[in-house]
């Protein structure tokens, strides 16, 4: 399940508290800063605060995960080593995997407009590929009415703001 709808960007408020609205996620960065842990976001406003510290940094795409741990599933964070000297300076990041994570993409290219993504495996897409990822545990872990749940809610609400803006 997945939607891309250009919002306003003073409808980006809405959409950051709509992901702490309902349960009690964990969102942290999809990919980390390179040779840095994955930082973690505990309230809207923070996330709120790394978007727009990375809009003001000229980094014009943001990916976050969020994880509703009433999903149950199973969640972890993989090392991806850069090949030597691919990146000057920088030899690793960490990135999150899990089945049934939801992903927010926000892209300020077009100010001041914003792109925003929501994406979510789903349940068939998940088993057909958890043979070639079994580090990420299996998607029968994972409770997908909850994902699916909380996903279409996002889903929802940036096709109701869109049709807005």
């Amino acid at each position: 399940m997945q939607t891309t709808q250009k919002i306003a960007i003073t409808q980006l408020e809405e959409v950051l508290n709509a992901v702490y609205d309902s349960g009690s996620p964990v969102v942290k960065q999809a990919t980390s800063d390179f040779d840095q842990p994955t930082k973690v976001f505990p309230t809207a406003e923070s996330l709120r605060e790394d978007m727009l510290r990375y809009k003001d940094l000229n980094r014009v795409f943001n990916c976050y995960s969020i994880y509703y741990p009433e999903a149950k599933g199973s969640v972890t964070e993989r090392r991806i080593d850069l090949n030597p000297g691919a990146v000057s300076g920088h030899t690793h990041r960490f990135a999150a995997a899990g089945w049934g994570l939801i992903q927010l993409q926000c892209n300020f290219r077009d100010q001041p407009m914003i792109e925003c993504r929501v994406a979510v495996n789903s349940k068939v897409r998940a088993q057909n590929w958890s043979s070639l990822y079994p580090e990420m545990g299996s998607p029968e872990l994972w409770d997908w009415d909850v994902v699916n749940r909380h996903a279409s809610r996002l889903v929802r609400l940036l096709r109701k703001l869109a049709k807005q803006s």
